[in-house]
């Protein structure tokens, strides 16, 4: 009799957990709605219940599901199947691709079987092991064929593949390339203003640095050569150096008195020499009235007062190498980072 009663019990449970869908607030809709062989469609199978199908997981509303139709693959590969709840409210839904045309009868399956769900463990009876079932039964699908649709019965001719085989890098590196290479010249073209600037005065500094090379060089050779006169010697010195302060400083020192390189340099300095150059300024100029007297006082009574070698019209020993020297060690403070003067506009003399 106990035997009895629990077989009974058994029966009961295994009764009250063991049920299928009910039609009411069941709806499953396919999209799209017409579905043709190798497309992907997506059906959606909703029904309200109030069974938890996430026992213990709050917050979570999506599971994805075990393949409930393996085995069909012949009629339908699933993509995706997955479960989604809203309150009492759950979609079971189904991502496939048909390969047959005609319907498509999906057989019912156990909805906590592909949710991995099994039966709690009881030790009364045997039956009591079983595991509980929700069947789910999809409405049949009818797969269309594009052949029907289209009357087209040919087979499309073959057509060459878009990219070569093997070069998909390539052209990714040159899409690469052409990218960095645009944003290049836009970068270039909102500094375009600074970026010239800075280019024309990099060619104001090479053309500074080869006039003044120039000078230096003819400079140099001048000093060697032992043939010239003291007169021709102090002529040359000022025609170089004349040159040279033209390009360099965008003034005509050679059309100025020696006595006014003081006063130009004033006026290409915005007013006051800096201090930086202005040993350079006083060596040029001594330079400047040094050779004036030795190139004009030649045979003059000035040139025979006492003592001569103050006074006489010509050159000392070694005194050539010293207004060399003079003149090589002021090129080479305008010449100097520290000590570039730039100026802007004409110097008004």
């Amino acid at each position: 009799m106990k035997k009895l009663f629990l077989c009974l019990l058994s029966f009961f449970i295994l009764a009250s957990i063991s049920f299928s869908q009910d039609s009411e607030g069941v709806s499953q809709v396919i999209l799209p709605i017409d579905v043709y062989v190798g497309d992907h469609a997506e059906i959606r199978y909703t029904f309200r219940s109030a069974i938890d199908f996430f026992p213990g997981e709050t917050g979570v509303e999506h599971k994805d599901l075990e393949n409930p139709f393996v085995g069909l693959e012949e009629n339908f590969s699933v993509v995706k199947a997955e479960l989604y709840r809203n309150d009492m409210e759950y979609t079971v839904r189904f991502v496939i691709v048909p390969w047959k045309v005609g319907t498509i009868s999906f057989p019912g399956f156990n909805l906590n079987k592909a949710l991995g769900i099994k039966p709690e463990e009881n030790t009364l009876t045997e039956e009591a092991d079983a595991e509980p079932e929700f069947i789910v039964a999809l409405y049949p699908v009818q797969i269309k064929s594009i052949v029907e649709k289209t009357d087209n019965r040919q087979m499309m001719p073959p057509v060459p593949p878009i990219i070569i085989p093997g070069t998909t890098y390539v052209i990714f590196l040159l899409i690469l390339a052409a990218i960095i290479v645009l944003i290049l010249f836009f970068r270039i073209l909102l500094k375009f203003n600074s970026i010239r600037k800075k280019w024309l005065l990099y060619l104001q500094k090479r053309a500074y640095k080869k006039n003044a090379d120039d000078a230096v060089k003819k400079i140099k050779r001048l000093l060697k050569t032992s043939k010239v006169t003291d007169i021709e010697f102090c002529s040359s010195m000022q025609a170089i150096t004349r040159q040279y302060l033209d390009f360099r400083f965008d003034f005509r020192f050679s059309a100025i008195s020696s006595s006014s390189i003081p006063a130009v340099f004033e006026k290409i300095c915005a007013g006051q020499i800096p201090s930086e150059i202005s040993e350079a300024v006083d060596n040029i100029t001594s330079m400047f009235i040094r050779t004036d007297y030795i190139r004009y006082a030649h045979d003059s009574i000035d040139s025979q007062l006492y003592p001569p070698q103050e006074h006489q019209a010509a050159l000392i020993k070694n005194e050539r190498r010293q207004l060399v020297q003079m003149i090589l060690n002021a090129i080479e403070t305008f010449e100097s980072d520290a000590n570039t003067m730039e100026t802007e506009g004409e110097v008004v003399s």
